[in-house]
């Protein structure tokens, strides 16, 4: 097939490119690298059948599948300890996000292009029932990191409306946390990058919080996988939203506690509150997909291993 994927050059957008180029397919991808990097194209830069646009795409009329994966940087508050970047606006955001998935979704409209669309587990807010079917309850509209979940959760409603209407072909993952040697080391790619770039440098790992906040972090195969049954069993899951993510559930002290040990690091692991960190800020307690629905649709089953993949991931870091 002739596939379209935006956010090409992103975390998990690359690596979706490099399956889909394996898997035989021709692949135009998108991306203006303000979050993702040249680098990550490396590998699908090998194949003649793979096409980069970092602006506006041509009007290509013979593609038959769009994977959305772009999306407006998330909203972080200042830091005076420049642990955040401030790199676009709650307002930007929201505005460009809503304008991006209006001119993708018109352009498949237009041409009868099915669509996977990628959402986040960041609408569920602080929610501990994390299925599908659950009434979503984002946080207070003051606490910046909800600003990117809103425009999420909009898009999510904007297209099932359209679906509604049989006007498009969607299908809405919502992406739990994963990793790969690709993470950005920054804040914005979660806390694991963070925390392996300390650890090898000996430098502290520092935990915002208790650290007893969980979160299932898988390595970003299985998330591609699930992306790719999405694709292949599209007439399953048209129209739904459906959770996408790992099981391994872990206390995020635990995750820098297996870090130090892999690494035989000689960093420290410290707390601070995450209220004099942030500011307006929230982290959330708990973040476990339901996966029922995915499993029973499509037989996804998480295939990776957290330790060995961090073994993976900290081995090629230090190489």
């Amino acid at each position: 097939m002739n596939i379209m994927v935006t956010g090409a050059a992103g975390l998990i957008g690359s690596h979706l490119v490099d399956k889909l180029l394996v898997d035989g397919h021709n692949v135009i991808g998108l991306d203006n690298l303000s979050f993702g990097t040249a680098d990550n194209l490396k590998f699908a830069r090998k194949f003649k059948n793979f096409i980069f646009h970092k602006n506006q795409s041509k009007n290509y009329s013979n593609i038959d599948f769009v994977f959305h994966l772009a999306s407006g940087k998330k909203a972080y508050p200042n830091s005076s300890k420049n642990i955040m970047s401030q790199e676009m606006s709650c307002s930007d955001v929201l505005k460009n996000n809503s304008q991006m998935i209006m001119d993708i979704s018109k352009y498949c409209m237009q041409r009868n292009i099915p669509m996977i669309f990628t959402s986040t587990s960041d609408v569920y807010g602080d929610h501990h029932d994390f299925k599908e079917s659950s009434s979503v309850q984002i946080g207070p509209t003051n606490i910046e990191r909800y600003s990117y979940s809103m425009t999420k959760l909009f898009e999510e409603q904007y297209l099932l409306n359209l679906y509604n209407e049989n006007k498009i072909n969607v299908c809405i993952p919502r992406i739990f946390g994963c990793f790969s040697e690709r993470s950005k080391k920054g804040w914005s790619a979660g806390h694991i990058p963070i925390f392996i770039n300390n650890a090898l440098n000996n430098k502290d790992i520092v935990i915002h919080g208790d650290g007893k906040q969980t979160r299932t972090m898988v390595y970003v195969s299985d998330i591609v996988e699930g992306l790719i049954k999405i694709m292949e069993n599209f007439e399953k899951v048209n129209g739904e939203i459906i959770n996408l993510g790992g099981e391994e559930e872990m206390s995020i002290y635990d995750h820098a506690k297996m870090i130090l040990e892999i690494t035989n690091s000689n960093s420290d692991i410290k707390f601070v509150d995450e209220k004099s960190i942030h500011g307006k800020y929230k982290d959330i307690r708990r973040r476990k997909p339901n996966l029922t629905k995915i499993k029973n649709l499509l037989g996804f089953k998480q295939k990776s291993n957290f330790k060995e993949s961090l073994i993976k991931v900290i081995d090629d870091w230090k190489n």
